[in-house]
């Protein structure tokens, strides 16, 4: 008898111990559950679960369950919420350097962006993020390139004067909409499909990804190829989290997320042409600008930045190669 109740104490102290020694990670992000960076992020849950034995996994809040992406990114900083991703260029709300990312042409592609991300300047932004407020970029994913839709078609750049633009409430992306001559409408993400509906604006800006998630070609019929910025999605986790975690836990959630983001650029280029199809079969007109008038459009912001953080400040980001 002694015996047994010995051996029931030492299996009920190994469950335990198994218990506690499980990590989650709660994980909120923007994006809606049948998006891209979602499946990522599913990608990503499962290859961590995986690699670990079941000793880490992910819980996720999409769909900006969590709050808006200011909203989640300072909740990771205050160890609130593990883990959250946003744009580089959107952590300008730490660093006002960083949203020159989301200078409209300033960034090629996505190669160029990621260089920019590991270069000796992209490296000093995140440790600044880390040991000032917490956040510790970790990853970054090909989110794509932002487009224009709207309620009438646009050709040129004089059809986007007057045009009320919904963008987020990003200083380099209200530029964007105050440049081509639009007027800024900040509004959050999750309200944006009811504001087009509603016609309390005119048009949004989005990668198409996300205007195929969001169902944006429902309620808008043109859609104007302006390729005017290229982005990521920066996943952050908690400082204090991540230095919580083990050398080999660290190693399995960067393993992990680097099989979401693969999955997740899978997954946007791939269905590029196919959502551009929907949309089409949906009555959206698509139409390619001659973009040169944009890029003049967007020169004295360039100015603008080199006045704020140093001559030839611009240029230093377009060279990184």
């Amino acid at each position: 008898m002694k015996k047994l109740l010995t051996l029931s104490m030492i299996a009920s102290a190994v469950f335990a111990a198994n218990v506690s020694a499980a990590t989650q990670l709660k994980v909120g992000f923007n994006e809606a559950y049948n998006s891209p960076i979602y499946h990522g992020m599913v990608k990503a849950a499962d290859e961590l679960k995986a690699v670990s034995g079941g000793e880490m996994t992910l819980r996720l809040y999409e769909g900006g369950q969590m709050g808006n992406v200011h909203d989640m990114l300072e909740q990771v900083s205050l160890g609130e919420l593990d883990m959250s991703m946003q744009v580089f260029g959107g952590y300008a709300q730490y660093l006002p350097r960083l949203g020159a990312l989301e200078t409209p042409y300033l960034v090629r592609d996505y190669n160029h962006l990621n260089a920019i991300f590991n270069s000796p300047w992209g490296m000093e932004a995140r440790n600044e993020l880390e040991t000032v407020f917490s956040l510790k970029p970790i990853d970054s994913w090909f989110f794509g390139v932002r487009q224009t839709s709207s309620n009438k078609p646009i050709n040129a750049l004089a059809d986007m004067r007057g045009m009320k633009l919904r963008t987020p409430n990003a200083k380099a992306l209200i530029n964007y909409a105050k440049g081509v001559g639009a007027i800024p409408s900040p509004i959050a993400y999750a309200e944006v499909y009811l504001a087009l509906q509603t016609n309390a604006v005119d048009g949004q800006e989005n990668p198409i990804s996300s205007i195929e998630a969001m169902k944006f070609y429902e309620v808008q019929p043109y859609l104007a190829m302006t390729n005017h910025v290229v982005q990521d999605q920066t996943i952050s986790i908690s400082a204090e989290r991540w230095a919580d975690l083990s050398e080999q836990e660290q190693g399995w959630l960067t393993q992990a997320l680097a099989a979401g983001g693969k999955e997740a650029k899978k997954r946007i280029i791939e269905n590029t042409e196919k959502d551009l199809a929907t949309f089409k079969e949906a009555g959206v007109t698509v139409t390619h600008p001659d973009l040169a008038d944009f890029r003049t459009a967007m020169k004295p912001y360039y100015a603008d930045l080199d006045k704020e953080f140093g001559k030839g400040f611009t240029q230093s980001l377009m060279d990184v190669q």
